[in-house]
């Protein structure tokens, strides 16, 4: 995670699915690729009403975000922009706590959780502070295979509303979108780069289409291309931030 640590920017990927990766390279093994690249990766599993959920599909949804160093939920297609805000949040939080967690560490020999109450509770309300203020980069990678064919319309008000969400933060916030299968039998396809438009948001989200198989693998290896090829270093340095929690201790 030093990418993140150097860039004072969180880079997260978000992955929409219903069902258990069939294509490609494993999601897992692909996950850990953009963990150890900087990036976090969530999951949200969409729960089937009428078909009780594979116990393989929900395994690897977990495993997934265990690799990528993420959270994962798992929800109804309705309850999908609720859900999809508070991981994009606390995804962003528990990154955030990591890294302090570690440059304590460095600093003083100590983390979090073995300092003294008064300065814990200092440093979590830094935590709160900083994470609204951090630069955020979030890519929603999009489970578009036959199964979600129902499901897309929810899905796709849910970006954006995710992204109506962010606009209240102080630190600049974007989205980008992947959907996977992508068009003429590709792997994935980048339906939207990174905005903080809604309208741009929602225009993009229209060319969204369902059918075919599911490269979860591939699309979230796609995603971690497209973050470092948008990547920009905006903000202070959150190591210099962290520097200042000695006096906190």
């Amino acid at each position: 995670m030093t990418t993140l640590i150097e860039s004072g920017e969180i880079k997260q990927i978000i992955v929409v699915t219903d069902g258990r990766s069939n294509i490609g390279i494993s999601p897992v093994e692909a996950a850990k690729k953009a963990f150890d690249a900087g990036v976090t990766v969530s999951t949200i599993g969409i729960i089937n009403l009428r078909n009780s959920s594979d116990e393989k599909d929900i395994e690897e949804v977990e495993e997934i975000a265990e690799a990528g160093g993420g959270l994962c939920e798992y929800t109804h297609i309705e309850d999908l922009g609720r859900t999809i805000q508070n991981l994009t949040q606390k995804t962003a939080q528990r990154t955030i706590e990591q890294i302090v967690s570690r440059q304590l560490k460095t600093i003083i020999g100590e983390e979090i959780e073995n300092i003294e109450p008064k300065s814990r509770l200092k440093i979590v309300d830094f935590i709160e502070k900083y994470g609204e203020s951090i630069n955020l980069k979030c890519i929603v990678v999009i489970d578009t295979s036959g199964s979600m064919r129902e499901k897309l319309t929810i899905a796709k008000r849910s970006v954006v509303e995710l992204l109506l969400s962010l606009q209240g933060r102080k630190g600049n916030s974007s989205i980008a979108v992947i959907a996977y299968p992508g068009e003429e039998a590709g792997m994935c396809s980048i339906i939207c780069g990174f905005t903080s438009e809604t309208g741009i948001l929602r225009e993009k989200l229209e060319a969204i289409r369902s059918g075919g198989g599911t490269p979860t693998g591939p699309a979230i290896l796609k995603a971690c291309e497209l973050l470092y090829q948008y990547y920009e270093v905006r903000g202070a340095d959150i190591s210099e931030e962290c520097e200042a929690l000695q006096y906190y201790v």
